[in-house]
This record gives C-alpha cells, sequence and structure tokens, in this order.
C-alpha cells in the first residue's frame, strides 16, 4: 500500500478499500476531559468490513464500549478505566459514525 494514513488530523479525508472517513473531531472537548477522535464514514460495503478497515487505518480501537463498560462495572478499577474504547454506528444508507475514546490520565 503505497498511502501514509494520517487520518487523525482535523477535517482529513482518507479512502481505503472503498471506505471513506473524515475526522470531524480529534483531541479533548473540554479541560482535563477524555480524547476523542471522531469520524463520519460512508461505504457501500458491510458494516463489519467497514468498522475494520476503521479500526485499522482510521484509528486504531482497543475494544467494544459496550465491553469496556460491562468490565468497568463487573470489576471497578483505574486499570479497567483508563483503556481507549470505540463505538461504530450505522446510520443508514451507507453512512457510519466512528469514535475512539482515551480516557483523561493527566
Amino acid at each position: 500500500m503505497d498511502w501514509i494514513i494520517t487520518a487523525h488530523i482535523d477535517n482529513q479525508t482518507k479512502t481505503v478499500d472503498g471506505v471513506t472517513f473524515t475526522n470531524i473531531h480529534s483531541g479533548q472537548k473540554c479541560a482535563y476531559g477524555d480524547s476523542f477522535y471522531e469520524y463520519e464514514v460512508t461505504s457501500e460495503k458491510p458494516d463489519e468490513f467497514v468498522k475494520n478497515v476503521c479500526c485499522e487505518f482510521a484509528y486504531k480501537c482497543a475494544l467494544p464500549a459496550s465491553q469496556w463498560r460491562e468490565e468497568n462495572r463487573a470489576k471497578p478499577s483505574m486499570e479497567n478505566h483508563f483503556r481507549s474504547h470505540f463505538e461504530f454506528e450505522s446510520r443508514g444508507e451507507g453512512r457510519f459514525f466512528y469514535r475512539v475514546t482515551s480516557p483523561f490520565a493527566d
């Protein structure tokens, strides 16, 4: 592959394997807040394929937010809380939203 992925830069758009993602936000939304990396995504490919491309090329994902919440509730700890996690949702008609959250840890 001859492209360099720098899609964590605001407003940058990349297309990989038929999946186009545009970074709409990178970083904290408030002082001492979590860091968010958010993408608007379009593709005619299946949802799971699109999610995998986002996790590999837009911003490396860690674990699904649902798993992160479940494990935090089952065993609250700093180690569990400060793990990055992602959300991926279909918005219909080939549109998706992808977010990776890194909890604030200063």
